[in-house]
């Protein structure tokens, strides 16, 4: 075994941590888009999203039919995606957030012994259809949209909230752009921190997902909140190669194209210009990162081919980097860990276990 294997794998069969995860909860009801029907029994899907695009653009002015077919109903969200990888690790993440008004929803009952479900009430829905290259997903958001603060503090005894925040070694926050109460939510996390009665946890990471749905006054606005506690809490942001382009636009960094060596070149300058201690871009090629301690690193991978599972795929990475943040890894083994992890996730259809993830990374950790 080689001396970096030798770190992964000693890394990972001693990880050890507390996670909290919030604070969200869909279902995603999953389809393919037929292209061609050869019988009632078998069909051609639509494999490539820009084809359906461009569909959709020919037919413009008319109207676009097409036939969908389901290929699954399950779990969706920051907290239950980006969890699921902590709990397959052998760790037993808390999850609050919308998974059942009176019981669990099945697309969560895989997860009950798993992970620490603690509900506020219905999930939200999202259609989500997959292609090989990328997914479409649209939300009816009112339950997720709606959540605030305040509805923990109605749902959970001020004992249970401080039990719930006591001993966190990484806390997670997701979806900003999905969330309409998200700075309110933050604050919510935050004050439980404030007396000096509960030790802050080591790191904080945040997956803001899609930025454009958002005003860059909102967005400049919730960045400059979550910097004000960055001395405290160290803070780490994770993107897309999207979303970190949609970033330097709107803070006025230069970037001209998301290849690895642009975005490290441009991740220490926004990095800087938003204050946060670290930043986390993730592509199905590669992921590059940003750290005040450690400087930048880029970790390559190979394209997965054989996808049978695009919803998700970031949650995994998110959920991979931060199981690799727990210890003392060094950054770009943090990226190569959290790199195999989503190779695993999109070509498995869930996450790996222990064994699983040091067999993919043998595949993937040179790279």
């Amino acid at each position: 075994m080689s001396t970096d294997m030798k770190k992964y794998v000693d890394y990972i069969n001693n990880m050890s941590g507390n996670i909290l995860l919030g604070c969200d909860g869909f279902v995603d009801e999953t389809y393919e888009i037929v292209q061609e029907r050869a019988n009632p029994t078998e069909f051609t899907a639509i494999e490539n999203l820009k084809d359906f695009g461009e569909l959709i653009v020919k037919r413009a002015g008319g109207g676009v039919g097409v036939e969908i077919v389901p290929k699954r109903r399950c779990e969706g969200g920051f907290g239950i995606n980006t969890g699921r990888i902590a709990a397959c690790l052998g760790l037993k993440p808390v999850l609050p957030g919308l998974y059942g008004e009176t019981t669990i929803d099945p697309a969560y009952e895989e997860f009950e012994d798993t992970c620490v479900l603690t509900s506020l009430g219905d999930p939200a829905l999202t259609l989500a259809f997959e292609f090989q290259n990328g997914k479409l997903l649209m939300s009816d958001l009112g339950r997720v949209s709606n959540l605030k603060w305040a509805d923990f503090e109605k749902h959970f005894s001020a004992e249970q909230i401080k039990d719930m925040f006591t001993g966190v070694d990484i806390l997670g926050l997701g979806y900003w752009s999905l969330t309409s109460n998200f700075d309110d939510l933050f604050m919510g996390f935050m004050k439980q921190y404030e007396d000096g009665s509960i030790t802050p946890p080591k790191r904080m990471f945040f997956d803001f997902a899609d930025i454009q749905k958002k005003s860059s006054e909102a967005f400049m606005k919730s960045l400059e909140l979550i910097a004000s506690y960055n001395s405290k809490i160290p803070m780490c942001f994770s993107l897309n190669h999207h979303e970190i382009m949609e970033l330097c636009s709107r803070i006025g960094v230069e970037c001209a194209e998301p290849t690895p060596e642009a975005i490290a070149a441009a991740l220490p300058i926004a990095r800087d210009k938003i204050g946060f201690d670290e930043l986390v871009v993730h592509t199905p090629d590669f992921a590059v990162a940003s750290s005040v301690a450690e400087g930048e690193a880029i970790a390559m991978q190979e394209r997965q081919t054989n996808v049978i599972r695009l919803a998700g795929a970031g949650d995994s990475f998110n959920g991979g980097y931060i199981c690799s943040s727990l210890g003392d890894l060094p950054i770009k083994e943090r990226l190569a860990l959290a790199n195999a992890t989503t190779a695993f996730f999109v070509t498995q259809g869930t996450g790996p276990n222990k064994e699983q993830l040091i067999a993919q990374l043998e595949k993937t950790a040179d790279k």
